[in-house]
């Protein structure tokens, strides 16, 4: 083993340490904001219900209910806050080791390399006898937030060469993609499940959805010369 790879090895180990750090504080924060500023919104919108009318609808009503059950289910959560808490700062504590670590090896010396190889080791077993409660969903979003915008991350980030693929998680990449295809075809709705290209390039009407009215598009369409 080199140096150089014992220096990516600490970098790895690190982004590994400091993602579950980052993890569990997040989800301490979504358990403790995520309900207050649900509250928030929900009596807002009430108050605003009262005095304009253009509150009082059925679509905005559905998304303080859906709201609030979200605000529910956080609720059994409550009880892990301090073992978020605890497992947050024991990885944060781990990971200003590695970072330590990493700025203290020589690599011209072989008995600093020797040294950091065993002082690795022991951060890792370390690491791995932290008690890990499971996360809150799409913590993990907020916890990439957290590493690479509120992080020194540029020293570990060259290291393991992590380029903008790498700090965007891949679950929020597709969600925004799909979010961007659901407005295209509500924008532009087009027969999607039409057997005929015709259809398929003619915009919906109402009832497009049946394929009688396809076929009839079909028919008034132009003949092409």
């Amino acid at each position: 083993m080199t140096e150089q790879t014992l220096k990516k090895q600490i970098a790895r180990e690190y982004y590994n340490v400091i993602y579950g750090a980052k993890l569990q504080l997040s989800s301490l924060d979504i358990c403790e904001k995520l309900p207050s500023v649900i509250s928030f919104l929900s009596l807002s919108v009430g108050i605003l219900t009262l005095s304009f009318e253009v509150f009082n609808n059925k679509a905005l009503a559905s998304f303080i209910l859906i709201a609030g059950v979200i605000g529910l289910m956080l609720r059994p959560r409550e009880s892990q806050k301090p073992l978020y808490q605890t497992a947050g700062s024991e990885l944060t504590d781990i990971s200003k080791k590695l970072e330590l670590l990493h700025s203290r090896v020589d690599e011209s010396d072989p008995e600093s390399e020797s040294n950091g190889r065993a002082e690795l080791e022991r951060l890792q077993l370390e690491h791995s006898q932290v008690h890990l409660p499971p996360p809150i969903l799409l913590s993990s979003w907020y916890a990439h937030y957290k590493v690479f915008s509120e992080q020194n991350n540029k020293w570990f980030c060259n290291e393991l060469n992590l380029i903008w693929k790498d700090k965007v998680p891949l679950t929020f990449r597709a969600s925004i993609l799909l979010s961007l295809i659901m407005v295209l075809l509500y924008i532009n709705p087009y027969c999607i499940i039409s057997s005929t290209w015709d259809c398929i390039n003619a915009p919906c009407s109402e009832t497009c959805w049946s394929k009688s009215i396809c076929e009839n598009d079909k028919v008034n369409l132009p003949e092409i010369q």
